[in-house]
């Protein structure tokens, strides 16, 4: 399987891949998860649908980059899930 990745729910930015990555683009790398039974985790994404060493195992994780859930209040429940990234946390113009 290859990369896949959601959008930020703060930004509308994917979560960031480690690998080739710039530090321009190191704190999209740096996630917080929710999920629908309010269940949180946070760490590094590495491209492949794991936190940490957490698996991200559902359809709809309400994703975000750790920056911008400080931004947000950091909020405590799910709301909705996010998005698919259509650059895979991977394939995005590193410029």
């Amino acid at each position: 399987m290859g990369f896949f990745s959601w959008n930020c729910r703060g930004c509308g930015e994917s979560m960031k891949a480690p690998y080739g990555l710039t530090s321009e683009f190191e704190w999209q790398n740096h996630v917080v998860v929710l999920f629908e039974d309010d269940e949180i985790i946070s760490g590094n994404y590495d491209g492949y649908g794991r936190v940490g060493f957490e698996e991200i195992n559902t359809d709809n994780p309400e994703c975000w980059h750790q920056e911008c859930y400080r931004e947000h209040g950091e909020p405590k429940q799910y709301t909705q899930g996010s998005e698919y990234s259509s650059d895979q946390g991977f394939f995005y113009d590193r410029g």
